[in-house]
């Protein structure tokens, strides 16, 4: 299902926006996956720079 050579992966869940009553706040509406042919691809600026992303989406 992966690229072959693949090493790094990374899988950060994309969340629903909260309702007016906050009810939907946890669901989660799919995921970002990103794979790296360089093992510890990502680092922690890179993965708060994806979870920023993400959350445009």
């Amino acid at each position: 299902m992966l690229p072959e050579g693949t090493r790094s992966l990374l899988v950060l869940p994309i969340r629903e926006s909260a309702d007016e009553d906050g009810s939907s706040e946890n669901k989660i509406a799919g995921y970002v996956l990103l794979a790296s042919s360089i093992s510890y691809a990502y680092s922690s600026k890179d993965r708060a720079w994806i979870a920023a992303i993400a959350k445009k989406f």
